[in-house]
């Protein structure tokens, strides 16, 4: 199967991601570690992902770490068309890890531009920090 970069799907992206945020209970993916309550990414990374199905799209597993960081993480998003025999890149999202046990998710286009709301995922909810408008 060969993966093709299409941004056709990156609206419904967007949208999915943001429909997720919206409902997303934040308490479920907190743990206590390091001496704090954190935000698990790696479990909204799951959650995310099982959510994107039903919008025939999955995250990858090739990530990329912004300025060699390991916290920061780029996935690539797949969208699958039944009727072609390949998967077609959509966009990529950030899920970040940040030092306080926060976390931030952002969707961005192939140039790396943002083009989605930035979410601030914290023990107490999910803050809204930007849009692709402002």
């Amino acid at each position: 199967m060969r993966i093709v970069y299409d941004d056709t799907a990156q609206d419904e992206m967007i949208k999915a991601v943001d429909q997720f945020m919206g409902t997303l209970d934040v308490k479920r993916i907190v743990r206590y570690e390091w001496g704090t309550d954190r935000v698990q990414m790696h479990i909204l990374r799951e959650k995310l992902n099982l959510f994107l199905e039903q919008y025939r799209m999955s995250i990858g597993s090739t990530v990329t770490h912004a300025h060699g960081i390991g916290n920061n993480c780029k996935y690539p998003v797949y969208y699958w068309n039944e009727a072609e025999n390949e998967l077609q890149q959509c966009g990529s999202i950030n899920i970040n890890t940040g030092m306080y046990g926060e976390g931030f998710v952002s969707c961005e286009d192939y140039n790396g531009k943002i083009i989605s709301a930035v979410y601030e995922v914290r023990k107490y909810g999910i803050k809204i920090t930007r849009r692709e408008s402002e």
